[in-house]
């Protein structure tokens, strides 16, 4: 059997996928809930929603159509989605706080493309995806959270709920991957039963001349009935009838 080419997917019934499309609803759920209020700013509504929004449904719509025939087109929406980041952290004033968050969405993107080729790499990105879930919820989240002077809007905590729940669909989604072709692979590595060693045509024709050249027997013919002996030239046979006649004469 030929060898088959290596193809990643995902189950669309598996436990990680549907994790997966259940996170990244919620994250579009909790986006439009968290821009409550400011329809009125055309670049927040550009980068901030319509970007996230619309890239988290064609995932969605990926992962739902896809997940076993296409699971590559999964990259335009995960293409999107860090351009949606790399917005959001452009407002932050801390010059090396932005440059390190770029450089991880650019690493995010590099692996989940690179899984595509190397199957095993979904553990890393995996681990950086979750990396950058404690940081996000551990450095940034907790100390907003514990400040009582300044507590944090409705809408500002769906917004950073949104965030979260991206990073963990992306995670699982991750740890859905698998790969076709390694069955095949195994199967084309075993030997093909070898034939049945036949003789060589001229040899058979050797065996087969001895039963030719043998004369078929013949049937034994049965005993030839007795031959009267030939007469010489000018006798004839005595007819049978001809004693009685010459008998009756005399009488």
């Amino acid at each position: 059997m030929s060898e088959t080419k290596r193809k990643l997917y995902v189950e669309r019934d598996g436990f990680c996928t549907e994790a997966s499309m259940l996170l990244m609803a919620l994250a579009i759920v909790f986006r439009l809930i968290g821009s409550i209020g400011r329809w009125d700013d055309m670049n927040y509504l550009m980068t901030q929603l319509a970007l996230p929004v619309f890239s988290g449904l064609l995932f969605l719509l990926c992962l739902l159509l896809f997940s076993r025939r296409a699971f590559w087109t999964t990259v335009i929406p995960v293409v999107l989605g860090v351009a949606f980041f790399v917005f959001r952290i452009m407002e932050v004033e801390n010059e090396w706080q932005k440059v390190a968050c770029i450089v991880l969405y650019m690493v995010i993107v590099v692996l989940y493309a690179m899984c595509f080729s190397h199957k095993n790499l979904k553990w890393l990105l995996a681990a950086v995806l979750l990396l950058a879930f404690a940081y996000h919820v551990g450095i940034e989240d907790l100390p907003v959270l514990m400040d009582l002077k300044n507590p944090v809007s409705f809408v500002d905590g769906m917004q950073e709920m949104s965030v979260l729940a991206i990073m963990l669909s992306l995670m699982f989604v991750c740890l859905a991957m698998k790969t076709t072709g390694g069955k095949a692979k195994a199967e084309s590595a075993e030997p093909a039963p070898a034939a049945p060693e036949t003789e060589p045509a001229a040899e058979q024709e050797k065996k087969a001349e001895p039963l030719a050249a043998e004369p078929a027997p013949i049937p034994e013919q049965s005993a030839a009935p007795d031959v009267a002996p030939a007469l010489p030239e000018g006798e004839t046979a005595p007819a049978a009838d001809a004693a009685p006649e010459e008998e009756h004469r005399d009488d």
